[in-house]
């Protein structure tokens, strides 16, 4: 009796080990430490006199052709000497119809492009001795014509190489740490009371990819010379059995003024067959403002080959200590069947003999 007892408590403590083992090998989700440390370095700009009030930007009035320069001071908090990339740009709207300054708007109906108003229009790189702050210079031109609405720009600042750094790092680990600054800018001729309607034009809706993810990716354009906030899409997809396949929601969505841009919808790893499908939604805006859309596209099987090809594992990946951990629980399985076995044949055996 106390021999099979002990092959008992054998089996039952393979068995937790193996459930314990289970548990402290389930992965953890890594995240990055974000605003733990202290930034490496700060910028500030130098707002001029005729600046607005209570804004910690670029933020005046001008006259057509009127010239200025804009500074920016650029503080390194580090101990070494550094270099810092700053671009600037027009606004534009990202593929999330968020308002963006880090792709330049090149739209040919905005007032002036970035050439004409920014000197230099391109990147300028910096050295920045340890604990010193550098003034960065950029000279500003309005625009040669009277216009309406607003322009937005930026400043985005940050370590000399960090967008090709973060490109590396985050195809190994999947995580991306450093510091960028924007400084917006804001400039107009005139302060308008008359409220006009914006204009929000809807295109052309495509089925691929977007970051690995199958995406429908819908055309649209604000139109407006000003900025189109608190936007909130609602829509969905339906076959052509009038099925719906999905539903689509986003909310806090601003549009840089006159940008053309394509907003992706998710489709939450769902693969769309071949066929033709209608995107429909309603669009709504601050102001009160809405546009309905309806959008025809067709999925050709091209794109399903492309989609299921290229499309990433989202899921959890499997490593050698969760095959290690499968084989220990069937191990402990078969460990107890064989045990149960020999139990069940043995008094079984027994109760014959006793009944003969």
């Amino acid at each position: 009796m106390m021999k099979l007892q002990r092959k008992w408590v054998y089996v039952l403590a393979l068995v937790w080990f193996t459930v314990l083992g289970i548990g402290l090998g389930t992965p953890i989700n890594a995240q990055a430490a974000g605003n733990s440390a202290p930034a490496s370095f700060t910028v500030a700009p130098e707002l001029p006199a005729d600046n607005a009030k209570r804004v910690d930007y670029f933020d005046f009035k001008v006259t057509p052709g009127q010239k200025r320069v804009l500074v920016l001071s650029v503080t390194n908090n580090a101990k070494k000497t550094t270099t810092f990339d700053i671009t600037p740009r027009i606004a534009s709207t990202n593929t999330n119809g968020i308002l963006d300054y880090g792709t330049n708007n090149t739209n040919a109906k905005l007032p002036a492009q970035l050439k004409q108003i920014m000197t230099p229009a391109r990147t300028k790189s910096v050295k920045v001795l340890g604990k010193h702050t550098v003034k960065v210079p950029f000279k500003f031109t309005a625009p040669a014509k009277q216009f309406t609405g607003v322009m937005l720009g930026g400043f985005t600042i940050a370590e000399h190489g960090a967008n090709q750094q973060s490109k590396s790092k985050s195809k190994a680990t999947g995580v991306v740490a450093h510091v960028q600054y924007v400084i917006g800018l804001e400039f107009y001729n005139k302060i308008s009371h008359t409220v006009t309607a914006p204009i929000v034009k809807f295109y052309q809706a495509h089925y691929g990819l977007a970051q690995a993810r199958p995406t429908l990716s819908l055309g649209m354009a604000n139109q407006t010379r000003g900025l189109v906030g608190q936007g909130k899409l609602t829509a969905k997809l339906t076959d052509s059995q009038q099925k719906v396949v999905k539903h689509f929601t986003k909310e806090q969505m601003t549009f840089a003024p006159q940008s053309n841009f394509k907003l992706n919808l998710d489709l939450e790893n769902k693969q769309l067959a071949a066929g033709t499908y209608t995107l429909s939604g309603t669009l709504t805006a601050k102001g009160g403002y809405s546009w309905h859309f309806q959008k025809q596209l067709t999925v050709t099987n091209a794109q399903v080959a492309n989609v299921k090809k290229n499309a990433a594992n989202f899921g959890p990946q499997k490593t050698w200590k969760d095959y290690l951990m499968y084989a220990i629980v069937i191990l402990a399985v078969l460990v107890l069947l064989y045990e149960l076995y020999k139990w069940l044949k043995k008094h079984l055996g027994k109760n014959q003999a006793d009944k003969a």
